[in-house]
C-alpha cells in the first residue's frame, strides 16, 4: 500500500503507516505514590498443568480474589493455602523467578519440555492510597498472561493475546482508572510463559502513555522524536492480531537509485530476521541484506549475516551467508548495519566489522527498503545514492506464495503443529499433527489429527482424532518415527519416563524402557504396548547415575534396519554452575549414540558413540563434546548415513556418518551452516541431500554430492521455527509441513510446500 510519510513515499505491501509526534520528555505526570511493596502468593501448583490453549480462555477467578478490599495474610484457592511474602519492586519490576523457587527448576531445566514451563500462576496485591479523587494511568506488562483487579472489580486482562513484547516494561499495556481518595487495593494473577516470568508495572506519564498505545500496531510506526521506525504487528488471515509479526516489508518509492549505501542501527526482540532491501524492481524482485537471530545463535555467540535475492517465488535465495566476529548476538542490542554497493558489488559491514559481500548483475538500479519478520526495530535509517531513471514503482504484492494450509479452520484460536509424514501405501500418505481447539470441553484436549492425501499432499482428508490418553502413542517431528514394518501396519514407539531419571537405570531386564505398539485400522486404534528388550550392557554408558538420556532422531534403512539416536546427558553440569540458563555458554553436553534393531524394534542392540573422536589415542569415546541434539539421518544410494545434528551452543551443525549400517561412525565434524528446530534430511531418488531446519527463518539446502558439499540454502519462509517434517512425495519433488509458531500460545496453522529439488536449485511448485 503507498503511504505518504512526510515528504516521502512508502509501500508498505499489505499494511499501512502514519508519523507520530509524541508529547515532549519533560510534560508533567500525575503525583501518584506508586506502591513499591507487594505481597506475593504461589506459585499454585493445582493449576500448574493448565494447557495453553485453555489459559487464553480461562477467565475463572476464586471468589476469595475478587472479595478482597485489604492485604490478606494467606491465599486459599483450590484448597491450598498459600502465605504471602512481600517483595520491593525492583525499579518498576517484580521478578517472580527469584520468590517462586519450584518455577525456577523447572525454567533453568534446558532440556525440560518447554510446555512445563506454562502455566504456572501466582497472586500479588499492593495497596495504592491517594488523597484526591485521581484518573491513575496505568502501564503493565508480564511475561506472559496477566488479569488485573481493583478492589475487587475487573480493569484489565491479556489472557487473549498474551503480553505481545518480550521482555516485557510497564509501558507494554495501558489503562486508565478513576479512583476515589482513599486506600485501594491492587491484585494481579501472573501467568507464566515460557522464558522469564515478571511483572513490569507504575504510573505512565504522558509520553510513555502515548508510547503504550503504539507499543503493538497493526501499522506501520515513524517516530521522528527517536529518529525511529517500527513494523505492524500482523493481523492473521481472519483480522485477529498474531503475536508473530510475520513478514514486513517497507519501501522507498521516491528514488531509483544505483551506486548507494544505506546505514541504519536495528535491534531485534526474541527470534527474528532483519533486512535491508536494495536494487527492488518491485517488492517480489530485490536483493536484501538479512540478519537472522534464533535461540540457537545467542547460545553459541554467534552473529550470522547474508546476501540474498528475492525472485517471485516466495523463496530468498542466499547468495552468501557468513558467520561474522566480534558482533554479538543479544536481545535488544542496537546494530550498526552498513550496505553498499557499487556497480555490481554488494558491501556490507556489521558494527564496522566486513560481513558477506557478493558479485551479482540480476538487478541493476531499484529502490531500497526495509524488510524482516518476527520483532525489530530500525533507526537512524540514511540512504544515500545516485538517482537515476527508472519504470514507475509498480503497486501490488509481487512476494509470492509458495506454501499453503493442508488443513484449514474457521477456529478462531486454533494451534496446530507438526508431527509425523508417513508413506502408507503407494498412494496414500498420512500426516500427523497436535491440534489444539480452546474453548471445547474435551477433557483430552489437545488432540492428534491424522490426515490422509492421495495426491501427494496436495489435498487432504481428516481421517482420524486421536486424544492424548495412555494407549495413543505420540509422533514427535525428531523422536523415534513411525513406520510400516509390513502392508497395512503402522508401528509407533514409546520412550519410557523413567530414561530422563537420576538414579541408578535397569538395564535390558525391563523391557518397559520402550515399548512398541501397532496399528491395523491407520492409526485409528492401537494394540497395547509391547515391551522391546534391549540387548547388551545398557548400563556401562547410558543408564548411570547422575545422567540422563533421551531418543533425539531415528530413521529406517533400505534394508529395514532402524536406527534409534539416544542422547546421553550428564546431569551434575546443571547442578554445578550457579545462575545456569540458556544463555550460559558450555553449560549443557550431550553425548549421541546410536542403538540398531534388525526385527523391526523387538530387539535393540548395546549403543555405539556417533563420534571417534578418540581414533588417534584408542580411548572408547564416552564423554561431552559440546551438545549434540536433535538428530536427522539420510541414506544415500552408497549406502553411506549422514547423520546432522542441532547442537546445544555451537556456530554449525554438527555431522558425521557411517559406510557399515550405523555399527560405528567417523568422528564428529561442522557442516558449513547453522540450524535448529527439530532439524529434518532425507536423499531423493537422484541422491540430492536435502537438508531444512531453524535458522535463517526456515530455511533449505541441497548437496548434490553426497553431503561434501553444500549450497549457501534458500529461505522458504520468514517464520522463526520449524519443528516440521519433510518427505520424499514424487521423485526428487519434497513435502515439508511445518507450523506458523513455535509454541507460542496464539492462531497458528500448520503450513505446507512442495519444492522440486534439481542440481540447479530449489523451485517451489504451485500445483
Amino acid at each position: 500500500m503507498l503511504t505518504q510519510i512526510g515528504n516521502e513515499q512508502w509501500d508498505f505491501v499489505d499494511a499501512d503507516g502514519e508519523q507520530i509526534a509524541l508529547p515532549p520528555a519533560d510534560a508533567p505526570a500525575a503525583d501518584i505514590r506508586f506502591p513499591t511493596t507487594w505481597r506475593v502468593f504461589g506459585p499454585l501448583q493445582s493449576k500448574s498443568k493448565i494447557a495453553p490453549v485453555q489459559i487464553i480462555t480461562d477467565r475463572d477467578v476464586p471468589d476469595v480474589v475478587t472479595g478482597l478490599r485489604a492485604l490478606p495474610e494467606t491465599l486459599t484457592i483450590d484448597g491450598e493455602t498459600l502465605s504471602g511474602q512481600d517483595v520491593e519492586l525492583d525499579g518498576n519490576r517484580l521478578d517472580l523467578n527469584r520468590f517462586c523457587e519450584a518455577y525456577a527448576t523447572v525454567f533453568f531445566d534446558a532440556f525440560g519440555d518447554l510446555a512445563a514451563r506454562v502455566g504456572r500462576q501466582a497472586y500479588v496485591f499492593a495497596e495504592l492510597e491517594l488523597d484526591e479523587e485521581t484518573v491513575v494511568p496505568f502501564g503493565a506488562g508480564s511475561d506472559f498472561w496477566m488479569q488485573w483487579w481493583i478492589d475487587g472489580q475487573p480493569v484489565y486482562d491479556t489472557l487473549e493475546g498474551g503480553n505481545k513484547m518480550h521482555p516485557p516494561t510497564h509501558t507494554d499495556h495501558f489503562f486508565r482508572c478513576t479512583m476515589a481518595a482513599g486506600k485501594h487495593l491492587l491484585a494481579v494473577r501472573l501467568i507464566s510463559g515460557q522464558t522469564s516470568w515478571v511483572l513490569e508495572t507504575g504510573v505512565l506519564t504522558p509520553r510513555e502513555e502515548a508510547l503504550s498505545q503504539i507499543t503493538v500496531s497493526d501499522r506501520w510506526l515513524f517516530l521522528p522524536d527517536f529518529d525511529e521506525i517500527r513494523p505492524p504487528h500482523s493481523p492473521d488471515s481472519l483480522g485477529q492480531t498474531s503475536l508473530d509479526w510475520g513478514h514486513t516489508m517497507a519501501i522507498n518509492t521516491d528514488r531509483c537509485l544505483a551506486e548507494e549505501t544505506i546505514e541504519c542501527e536495528f535491534k531485534m526482540t526474541g527470534e527474528a530476521n532483519f533486512g535491508i532491501i536494495l536494487g527492488a524492481q518491485d517488492n517480489g524482485h530485490y536483493y536484501t541484506v538479512q540478519i537472522p537471530r534464533w535461540g540457537q545463535l545467542w547460545r553459541a555467540r554467534t552473529f550470522w549475516a547474508g546476501i540474498c535475492m528475492a525472485d517471485g517465488s516466495g523463496h530468498l535465495r542466499n547468495l552468501q551467508m557468513q558467520l561474522v566476529p566480534y558482533v554479538v548476538c543479544q536481545w535488544n542490542t542496537w546494530i550498526h548495519l552498513k550496505v553498499e554497493r557499487r556497480g555490481n558489488c554488494i558491501q556490507t559491514w556489521i558494527d564496522g566489522v566486513r560481513g558477506p559481500s557478493v558479485v551479482d548483475d540480476t538487478y541493476g538500479p531499484g529502490r531500497v527498503g526495509i524488510t524482516g519478520f518476527t520483532r525489530y526495530t530500525v533507526r537512524h535509517l540514511r540512504i544515500d545514492g545516485e538517482a537515476v531513471d527508472g519504470p514507475a514503482w509498480k503497486a501490488g504484492d509481487h512476494r509470492g506464495q509458495p506454501w499453503f494450509l493442508p488443513v484449514p479452520t474457521d477456529d478462531t484460536h486454533v494451534l496446530q503443529g507438526s508431527g509425523e509424514l508417513l508413506r502408507l501405501s503407494d498412494d496414500e500418505i498420512l500426516m500427523v499433527f497436535d491440534d489444539q481447539r480452546p474453548g471445547s470441553n474435551d477433557p483430552a484436549l489437545p488432540r492428534i489429527s491424522l490426515m490422509t492425501s492421495k495426491d501427494n499432499g496436495r489435498n487432504w482428508q481428516r481421517h482420524a482424532e486421536l486424544s492424548l490418553e495412555p494407549g495413543n502413542p505420540r509422533a514427535m517431528p525428531w523422536g523415534l518415527r513411525w513406520f510400516v514394518p509390513r502392508p497395512g501396519i503402522v508401528r509407533a514407539f514409546t520412550l519410557s519416563n523413567v530414561w530422563t531419571g537420576g538414579e541408578q537405570m535397569p538395564g535390558s531386564d525391563d523391557g518397559a524402557l520402550l515399548t512398541l505398539q501397532d496399528s491395523d485400522d491407520k492409526c485409528r486404534t492401537w494394540s497395547a504396548p509391547a515391551p522391546c528388550e534391549l540387548l547388551g550392557d545398557w548400563n556401562r554408558d547410558i543408564f548411570r547415575e547422575g545422567c540422563w538420556n533421551h531418543i533425539y532422531g531415528g530413521t529406517r534403512l533400505r534394508d529395514g534396519t532402524l536406527l534409534m539416536l539416544v542422547l546421553h546427558g550428564y546431569r551434575q553440569l546443571q547442578e554445578i554452575i550457579p545462575n545456569r540458563g540458556q544463555g550460559t555458554w558450555g553449560s549443557e553436553c550431550a553425548q549421541p549414540y546410536v542403538s540398531r534393531s534388525e526385527d523391526d524394534g523387538m530387539t535393540w542392540t548395546e549403543p555405539v558413540p556417533m563420534d571417534n573422536a578418540t581414533v588417534n589415542d584408542g580411548i572408547k569415546p564416552n564423554g561431552p563434546h559440546g551438545g549434540f541434539s536433535e538428530t536427522c539421518f539420510a541414506e544415500l544410494p552408497s549406502g553411506r548415513i549422514v547423520a546432522h545434528a542441532r547442537p546445544f551452543a555451537a556456530p554449525y551443525m554438527w555431522r558425521t556418518h557411517s559406510d557399515d549400517g550405523g555399527r560405528s561412525w567417523r568422528v564428529v565434524t561442522y557442516e558449513p551452516f547453522s540450524g535448529a528446530g527439530g532439524p529434518q534430511l532425507l536423499c531423493t531418488q537422484s541422491g540430492y541431500l536435502v537438508s531444512v531446519k531453524r535458522g535463517p527463518a526456515l530455511s533449505l539446502h541441497v548437496s548434490t554430492d553426497g553431503g561434501m558439499n553444500w549450497d549457501q540454502g534458500t529461505i522458504i519462509d520468514y517464520h522463526a521455527s520449524f519443528n516440521g517434517q519433510i518427505l520424499e512425495v514424487e521423485p526428487d519433488v519434497v513435502l515439508v509441513v511445518y507450523p506458523e509458531s513455535m509454541g507460542e500460545i496464539r492462531r497458528s496453522f500448520t503450513r505446507a510446500q512442495l519444492i522440486r529439488i534439481t542440481a540447479d536449485g530449489t523451485l517451489p511448485l504451485k500445483d
